[in-house]
């Protein structure tokens, strides 16, 4: 008897599954993020369409993205957080038994630390995707895409610390005021004005870890304060 095994041969459509589930695991594509187009994969991998849907729902089925209708639909990438973590706490926020402030300070203890190990890790690629999203941030002002292109430089330093733990709670964070922020959709100069990053970004660029600390710090003290405000507005605006 030899020692082989019989060869099975993958079906197309688990090929082009295990292709995108790689990409998403590696970062490719962050939570938010759009896949490409049908058109664009079936180019990309050189086989029909239907061997395209197949894998998409494949990633659907396993939790990986969500299928949004319409002309600006597609796959968007599932954020791959503590999601259940994050529905019950915005259905407390407008029950009125969680507030900004309170998500703000979870924040204040964790993201100013994260900062600083991505300080640590910062290579060229990374520099060069966090001086894009800060070039990109006011690309609109139109949500659910402001939010997206606002969060995308925490998902990002989130992603460069190294540690899968601490980057899910600051993704579900992040995506937890993105998502109280959709609700109710603050003028988005107001919330979050232009360049708000740029000092966190430039310190961990240059691998200033002290500084990357201080700025994320700075930077979601005043963060807070503007979110309070808003929230305050809106507190009032709902019992009138």
């Amino acid at each position: 008897m030899t020692p082989f095994k019989p060869v099975k041969q993958i079906k197309a459509s688990d090929e082009v599954f295990n292709q995108l589930k790689s990409a998403i695991f590696n970062g490719q594509y962050l939570s938010g993020e759009k896949l490409p187009s049908e058109r664009e994969l079936i180019e990309s991998f050189h086989v029909s369409r239907t061997v395209v849907r197949e894998s998409i729902k494949a990633l659907e089925a396993s939790g990986l993205v969500e299928i949004k209708q319409g002309a600006t639909g597609g796959a968007f990438i599932k954020a791959l957080t503590f999601e259940r973590l994050t529905s019950a706490t915005k259905d407390l926020f407008f029950m009125n038994q969680m507030s900004f402030s309170e998500i703000c300070e979870a924040r204040l203890n964790i993201e100013p630390m994260v900062a600083r190990l991505a300080a640590k890790n910062c290579t060229e690629e990374w520099a060069a995707r966090l001086r894009e999203a800060c070039l990109r941030e006011n690309d609109s002002t139109e949500y659910p895409e402001t939010i997206l292109l606002k969060s995308k430089v925490h998902y990002l330093i989130a992603e460069m610390c190294d540690n899968r733990y601490l980057a899910a709670i600051v993704k579900s964070m992040v995506q937890l005021v993105g998502t109280i922020s959709h609700e109710f959709k603050p003028d988005s100069d107001e919330i979050h004005p232009a360049g708000l990053h740029n000092m966190i970004v430039e310190a961990i660029i240059t691998g200033d870890a002290d500084k990357a600390e201080r700025e994320m710090y700075l930077h979601l003290t005043n963060f807070s304060k503007v979110t309070q405000d808003i929230e305050r507005q809106y507190r009032k605006r709902a019992h009138t």
